[in-house]
């Protein structure tokens, strides 16, 4: 078995639900995703650290990128018993930006279906995050000396970002990483490409992807 399949392997020992490599050139780039950060503006948008445009541009990535080889795309998936259909722009934006607070408001007095579908989504983001985070550093120890990870939407490891303009450090500057949307890479077109699809819009579990950069 080669270095990138046992990080395939290693990816699922970590709790990923899929792992696959692939040829980096099949990573789908596509300017129109950068600016969805902007239009409608993403509230994370000029505030998290490792969102844009605190992020790699579109065309930095772009050149990086035909630098590497390989890439390896991870998911995490969560179950939805609820009807999605129900909960506002507004709610996913509450739920997902601020998760610890709100959901101890809740306790005692019981949750939606609803709700408790947008916090397993949470926590899958955050599985998912940690698990790119550990498969690169696996990377790393093979001999993948330029291998870098992102994940799929917004940094969740603080319940909320110190923010840009505070004069404060990020607390967990080697966790964090930046989104592939925030870089211009087309998830939907990029998993597709790597044989790893999954349902637009969800109807009975929602996936989480994250990439893996390997020299």
């Amino acid at each position: 078995m080669n270095n990138a399949k046992m990080l395939e392997e290693y990816a699922l020992e970590r709790g990923a639900s899929r792992a696959r490599v692939f040829p980096a050139r099949l990573v789908a780039v596509d300017e129109r995703v950068r600016i969805k950060c902007q239009i409608p503006l993403c509230p994370h948008y000029g505030h998290c650290l490792v969102c844009p445009p605190n992020a790699p541009t579109v065309e930095e990535f772009r050149r990086a990128l035909e630098l590497y080889e390989n890439a390896i795309m991870i998911q995490v998936k969560s179950s939805i018993t609820g009807d999605m259909k129900s909960i506002s722009h507004d709610e996913v934006t509450k739920y997902m930006a601020a998760p610890g607070e709100e959901w101890k408001k809740h306790k005692g007095s019981g949750l939606t279906d609803e709700q408790k579908d947008l916090d397993g989504m949470r926590l899958a983001a955050i599985a998912l995050h940690k698990v790119v985070n550990e498969v690169e550093g696996r990377a790393l120890t093979l001999g993948y000396t330029y291998a870098i990870g992102l994940i799929g939407g917004e940094c969740m490891l603080c319940v909320t970002c110190v923010g840009v303009g505070s004069g404060k450090n990020c607390p967990r500057p080697y966790e964090a990483r930046a989104s592939m949307e925030g870089v211009g890479i087309d998830v939907v077109k990029t998993a597709n490409r790597a044989e790893m699809g999954f349902e637009i819009p969800p109807k009975t579990e929602v996936t989480w992807s994250g990439l893996i950069l390997l020299d």
